[in-house]
C-alpha cells in the first residue's frame, strides 16, 4: 500500500492583507519551510481577495469577498486525516478547531487594548483562548510573547515553542550604496523609523522628539560636526489602517518638509537604506518582536528603543534601550550618535546576523509541526 506524504498547509492570507512585519514572517516562514519540506509537504494557502494597495470601493469589496468566499473556502478544504495546518496569526476559522493546527503568536497588544487594531482586527481576538485551547502547537516570535501567552492564558509554558523572527540574506551581505528610493533623494542625514503608521509605533512621539532635535540644531554649545547637514527624517512601511490620521500630523508638524514618508520599500533596498540610517528610532509601545531593530543592527545601525515588551532583549545586541518616553532623553542619545558618528560594533552586528535565522525558525516549526501530526 502506498504511503502518502503529510501536508502541512500554510495560510498566507496575511499577504493579502499588509507588508507588515507579521507578512514578512508569514511568507519567510512558509518558504524557508517549502525548503526544508521533507518528509513533509508543504503547501501555501494565499488569499486571491487582496486589499494591500487597493483603496475605495475596491478594498471594500475585496475585504467582504475575502471574508464571505475565501474563508469559508478554507474552513471547507478537504484535509486528509494526517494533514496540519498553520496559521502565521490568530484568526483561525472555527472549523478548524476540530483539525490539527499551529498558530504563530506575534503579540497580544490587540488583546490587551482594542484600540491597537481596526474594528475588524478587535473582533477576530474574541476567540483567541479557543484557538489557543484549540491547537496542536503554539508558536510565540518572542520569549516575552511567550510568557505573556502563558500568564494571560494559563498555559504551560512548555507548550508554546519560540520561534523567533530572523533576516533574509540580503541583510546578510554589504549593500550598494543608495542615491534615490521610490524616486525620492535620499537624504546625506537622517533619522530612521520602519514600521506601519499605526498606533502602537507611537509616531506622534517620534514626531515630538525630531522637532525637539531640530530646535536644539543651532544650539552652539552642541558640536558642529552634528549640525553641518541638518538630520531629517525618514518614515517608511508598509500601508495601515490607521495612517491618515498619522500622515495629517507629519502635514502639520513645524518641520514637515524635512520629513520624508516613503511608504513601502523593495526588500532589496532596505538594507541600504538602513545601513546609511544616522539611527532607526523606534519608540513602539508593544512589540512582539521587533523587526526592523535587528535590521538595522545587522547593518551597523544605532538603535534606540523603549524599554518594554520584547524590545528590551535587543539592548544585549548594542541598542539603546531608554527606560522613559521623555523627548529630551532621546534627543540627548541622539545628538550623541550624530555627533561621534555612532556605529555598531563589528562583533555585536556579527552576532545579530549569526543569532536571528530564517532557516532555523523554519526547523524548529517543522520539527514541531511534524511532530503535531
Amino acid at each position: 500500500m502506498k504511503r502518502t506524504t503529510k501536508r502541512l498547509l500554510v495560510d498566507l492570507s496575511l499577504t493579502a492583507q499588509t507588508e507588515a512585519g507579521s507578512a514578512v514572517y508569514a511568507w519567510e516562514a512558509c518558504h524557508r519551510l517549502m525548503r526544508q519540506a521533507m518528509p513533509m509537504q508543504v503547501l501555501p494557502l494565499t488569499s486571491p481577495f487582496r486589499v494591500l494597495g487597493r483603496t475605495g470601493i475596491r478594498r471594500k469589496l475585496n475585504g467582504l469577498l475575502r471574508d464571505l468566499l475565501w474563508r469559508p473556502f478554507l474552513a471547507g478544504l478537504e484535509a486528509r486525516p494526517d494533514d496540519c495546518f498553520l496559521f502565521t496569526n490568530s484568526f483561525v476559522p472555527r472549523k478548524f478547531w476540530r483539525r490539527k493546527f499551529g498558530v504563530v503568536i506575534l503579540d497580544l497588544g490587540a488583546w490587551h487594548d482594542r484600540a491597537l487594531l481596526s474594528w475588524r482586527g478587535r473582533l477576530g481576538t474574541r476567540s483567541l483562548p479557543a484557538v489557543l485551547a484549540q491547537a496542536a502547537h503554539i508558536f510565540a516570535i518572542s520569549e516575552y510573547t511567550a510568557q505573556d501567552v502563558a500568564r494571560e492564558f494559563a498555559i504551560p509554558r512548555h507548550r508554546i515553542t519560540l520561534a523567533p523572527c530572523g533576516l533574509s540574506e540580503a541583510f546578510l551581505a554589504p549593500p550598494a550604496p543608495l542615491t534615490t528610493i521610490n524616486t525620492a533623494p535620499l537624504p546625506p542625514r537622517y533619522l530612521l523609523h520602519v514600521g506601519s503608521l499605526e498606533p502602537k509605533k507611537n509616531i506622534p512621539f517620534l514626531l515630538q522628539v525630531f522637532a525637539l532635535l531640530r530646535q536644539q540644531e543651532n544650539n552652539p554649545a552642541l558640536p558642529q560636526t552634528s549640525v553641518r547637514h541638518p538630520c531629517k527624517l525618514v518614515l517608511t512601511g508598509g500601508e495601515s489602517w490607521h495612517d491618515a490620521s498619522l500622515r495629517q500630523a507629519v502635514a502639520d508638524h513645524p518641520y514637515a518638509e524635512d520629513i520624508l514618508i516613503l511608504g513601502r520599500v523593495a526588500p532589496e533596498d532596505l538594507p541600504a537604506l538602513y545601513h546609511q540610517a544616522a539611527a532607526l528610532v523606534f519608540p513602539s509601545l508593544l512589540e512582539g518582536f521587533g523587526l526592523p531593530v535587528i535590521e538595522a543592527l545587522s547593518q551597523g545601525t544605532p538603535a534606540l528603543v523603549q524599554a518594554n515588551s520584547s524590545l528590551t532583549q535587543f539592548g544585549a545586541y548594542g541598542a539603546t534601550v531608554l527606560d522613559s518616553f521623555e523627548p529630551e532623553r532621546w534627543v540627548r542619545r541622539l545628538q550623541e550618535i550624530l555627533a561621534s558618528e555612532t556605529r555598531i560594533p563589528e562583533k555585536q552586528r556579527q552576532a545579530v546576523q549569526e543569532t536571528f535565522n530564517w532557516d532555523r525558525t523554519a526547523a524548529i516549526i517543522h520539527r514541531a509541526m511534524l511532530g503535531a501530526t
